[in-house]
């Protein structure tokens, strides 16, 4: 990963590890668009870095323990 990728990989985890939080909630929270971060979010799931849960519709993801 490039440093810039280094640095919301580094952003995702730091906003997850003090609560569940969906991909929009994210999104507004680091300033990038939604459907971009769904994407990387379900790439850090795919290497067990996050874990991601169903709450009625939404899908939330913390930091894998």
């Amino acid at each position: 990963m490039a440093d810039n990728s280094d640095n919301l990989e580094d952003d995702i985890i730091e906003e997850l590890s003090d609560e569940l939080m969906s991909v929009s909630q994210l999104a507004e929270r680091l300033g990038e668009r939604r459907d971009f971060l769904a994407g990387y979010l379900e790439c850090l799931k795919d290497h067990d870095k996050l874990k991601k849960m169903e709450v009625g519709k939404a899908h939330v993801f913390t930091v894998t323990e």
